[in-house]
């Protein structure tokens, strides 16, 4: 869901909690990838080979998004923290 833009949901019962974690969060190889391509392009410019493939700054700013949404997470979730390796 997170991927088409949506960031949360409406929640009428607990039970819906968990199911609206798991949906809007990023899996933890997309935070792991996103902190390869970040670290490899500090101010986001230029272009860096990767595993045998060119990222530029346009896959660096998607990688920063997802980076940021899970730092969020991270700092609101001690799950999600130790899963993504904050």
């Amino acid at each position: 869901a997170y991927l088409m833009g949506c960031v949360g949901a409406w929640s009428l019962h607990p039970n819906q909690i968990a199911i609206a974690k798991r949906v809007f969060s990023p899996k933890a190889d997309e935070v792991a990838w996103a902190k390869r391509v970040v670290e490899a392009m500090p101010d986001g410019s230029g272009a860096v080979m990767i595993d045998g493939k060119m990222q530029d700054d346009a896959t660096w700013k998607q990688c920063k998004v997802v980076l940021n949404l899970a730092q969020l997470i991270a700092s609101r979730d001690a799950e999600y923290k130790a899963l993504y390796g904050f």
